[in-house]
This record gives structure tokens, C-alpha cells and sequence, in this order.
């Protein structure tokens, strides 16, 4: 099997190639990768080092001779589908209003960052490093310049970490718009986000890029990731991937999906047990009509009518459980600043038990209820031992 970097599209025969993820046996070492490949058709695209595993192009015939590799046992565990992923888009589905950047005139605090219980909380993130795997974040925009970072990104371009859809950089507001007395004010105003790119401009990516953005996540000390995407397919390699980041110490903080309002409805990798699962609510905490349904819902967040940044000066009002999850992620990291020894499991167990159950609404809907974040550092300063710094820090 050839290992350039760019295989072809089309096989000799003529038949179109997809995109699998080869995964080897842990006895197989990263430099005999492609040795074992050696006698099988197609292309290695890239290697996938935080699972033992390579990306390969191959049509249904090249395929086989992989798959007979596994079954006689040379080294190769199995071979998976690279899942397609999106962006949980935006409901509804007209986009949201767009607004040019203001005068200077005061930190507007989104409703929904107000509902969360912030007043008085001594703390904005300082120090906590979040990375936001999504379209990329417009680092230049006025509310982000002094928070924000360009990452890393798996997707081909002439700017390759610029967010050329806008929802990266709507999911980095709510999370950590800075307070500079104009625009918008996010929760963590003082954490520092990282764009990881791990979507194009159309919000579409594979499982092999989220990987690799997992993997940059891994080795770059990240404490908490929003993962505002979905699949309604999983595989070993994505369980592994996820469990992976999880096992590094990273909270992964996951939109439920927009798939409501039916039962069971929650998308991959928010239904993963190692996941912190949003749905989303409105102003009235009503649970939102597209909101995914399911046993798998950890907490709800607001997610309706959110005002957020947007590339090029711009801030736009939209809804989904994609900008729920950011909240979430923004009260982690307040959380991460109260106490940096915290585990993910720590973070989701305080999440779920100081929750506010929300009356009238199922538990496939709202999880353990309405995240707050007052009861959340509350708790995390009792374990502590310590009381709550009486100062507020960037008020």
C-alpha cells in the first residue's frame, strides 16, 4: 500500500475509494505500520498515533485484501468506516440576525450567560485552556482577540484556522467573549480558547479529523473541549477516541443534537458515557422543540435566541443545542479555576448533582435539570476545604 500523503480519489480500476480507518494491534509498533500494509492495494492518507491506527483511501476490492490481513491475524484489529460528522446546525433553520459591531457602550450579557447564576462568582477561567473542535474562531474579532488562539486544523485551505462558516466563532463567545466594553461578555471571560478545526466551511468532517483534533487536544494540555458536532453513527474507533481524550483528563462537554422531539434521539458523541451531554431551553426554561430527547442527557443549558460573536465584527442571534453546550463548557472551566485537580468524572458528578431540576420536564429531556453555576463552584470550594475568595475577579 502506497504511504503518499495524496492518494487518489479513483482505484486503477476505475472505482471510486472511501475513506476507512485501519487499526492495529497494540503489539504492532508505529514504524511497521506501513510494513503490514505492504501487500495490500490503495493509499495510507495519514497516521492516527492516539489510536495505533492510519486513514487509508480503498475501493471494495482493495478493502478485502485489509480485511484479510485481519482475519489471518498480521497485525491489523479491525477496520472501521471514517464516520462522516457535522455541526448540529442551527434551529431554526432561517438564519439568525446578523448585527454589525456596535459603539463602545458596556458588556452586553447574553441572557443566557445571565441565567446561569454568575453574580457574585469570584471567578472568570483565568488559566483554564479550552479548546472549541469546530469550523475554526474568528481570533481577530474584537471580543476574542485577547482570549482567543489559532490551534490547529485538519481541514485544506487557503486559510486553513480561519472560521469560514461562523459557528466556531458563535460557540467561542458564549464561552469566553472578553469584558472590553463593547459587545458581548462571554462566561469565562478570562479562560483561554483554542481553535481546533476540525470542520469545513459547510460545518461537514470526518471521524479521522476529530481524532487528530483530540489528539492535538491531548498533547497541548487542554483541560476542557466543546464539541458542538454530531453523527448518528459510532464505531469502536470513535468510542476509543472519546474514552481516550477522556482519560487524559479532558472534560468533553457535547451538544445533545437537534434531533427532537422525538425519544431516543441523542447523536454521537454527546451518547457516550464519557461525555457531558447538552440539551437546550428557552427563556422560559422550556425545553426547546428540537432539543434531542434521551436517557443520555446530562444537564440543559440556555439554547434558544443566543447572541453570540461572529466572523468579521459581526454577532448573530441563533439557537441549538450547539449553543448550549457552550455554556456548559464556560462553567467547567470557572470550575477548573476554583479547583485545577478536578477529574472530568468530578466535573460531571458536581454538574449533575447541583443542577435545578426544572418541573414539568422529563429526565430525557433536561437530564439532572438546569446547570448552576453558583451551586456548581459552591460545591467544588467545599470539597476544597477553602471558602470562596470574597473579591470578583474582572467584574
Amino acid at each position: 500500500m502506497s504511504s503518499r500523503k495524496r492518494g487518489v480519489m479513483f482505484s486503477a480500476s476505475g472505482r471510486p475509494r472511501r475513506q476507512r480507518i485501519v487499526v492495529f494491534d497494540e503489539s504492532v509498533p508505529r514504524e511497521r505500520w506501513v510494513e503490514t500494509l505492504a501487500g495490500c492495494r490503495g493509499h495510507i492518507l495519514r497516521e492516527l498515533p492516539l489510536l495505533n491506527a492510519v486513514v487509508v483511501l480503498v475501493d471494495e476490492d482493495e478493502e478485502m485484501d485489509v480485511q484479510h490481513l485481519m482475519n489471518t491475524r498480521a497485525g491489523v484489529a479491525r477496520v472501521d468506516d471514517d464516520i462522516d460528522i457535522h455541526l448540529v446546525a442551527e434551529r431554526p433553520r432561517p438564519r439568525g440576525l446578523l448585527m454589525r459591531l456596535a459603539a463602545r457602550g458596556g458588556d452586553e450579557v447574553p441572557w443566557g450567560v445571565a441565567r446561569l447564576g454568575l453574580d457574585g462568582l469570584p471567578y472568570t477561567g483565568k488559566g483554564v485552556r479550552i479548546a472549541v473542535l469546530d469550523t475554526g474562531i474568528d481570533v481577530n474579532h474584537p471580543d476574542l482577540r485577547t482570549v482567543s488562539r489559532q490551534g490547529f486544523s485538519v481541514i485544506d485551505g487557503k486559510r486553513p484556522t480561519a472560521d469560514d462558516n461562523g459557528h466556531g466563532t458563535h460557540v467561542a463567545g458564549t464561552i469566553a467573549a472578553q469584558r472590553n466594553g463593547i459587545g458581548i461578555v462571554g462566561v469565562a471571560p478570562g479562560a483561554t480558547v483554542y481553535s481546533v478545526k476540525v470542520l469545513d466551511e459547510k460545518g461537514s468532517g470526518k471521524l479521522s479529523g476529530l481524532i487528530e483534533g483530540l489528539s492535538w487536544c491531548i498533547d497541548h494540555r487542554i483541560r476542557v473541549a466543546n464539541l458542538s458536532l454530531s453523527s448518528s453513527t459510532e464505531n469502536q474507533t470513535f468510542r476509543d477516541a472519546i474514552a481516550a481524550a477522556r482519560k487524559a483528563g479532558i472534560t468533553l462537554v457535547c451538544a445533545a443534537g437537534n434531533n427532537g422531539p422525538g425519544p431516543n434521539t441523542v447523536g454521537y458523541p454527546a451518547k457516550f458515557p464519557e461525555a457531558v451531554a447538552v440539551a437546550a431551553t428557552d427563556e422560559n426554561d422550556e425545553i426547546a422543540t428540537f432539543s434531542a430527547r434521551g436517557k443520555e442527557i446530562t444537564v440543559a443549558a440556555p439554547g434558544v435566541n443566543i447572541k453570540s460573536t461572529w466572523p468579521k465584527r459581526r454577532y448573530k442571534t441563533t439557537s441549538g443545542t450547539s449553543m448550549a453546550s457552550p455554556h456548559v463548557t464556560g462553567v467547567v472551566a470557572l470550575m477548573l479555576e476554583a479547583d485545577p485537580s478536578l477529574t472530568p468524572s468530578e466535573i460531571k458528578a458536581v454538574l449533575q448533582s447541583t443542577a435545578a431540576r426544572l418541573p414539568d420536564l422529563k429526565p430525557e429531556e433536561q437530564g439532572a435539570g438546569m446547570i448552576n453555576a453558583a451551586s456548581a463552584i459552591e460545591r467544588v470550594a467545599r470539597k476544597r476545604s477553602t471558602p470562596l475568595r470574597k473579591e470578583v475577579v474582572g467584574a
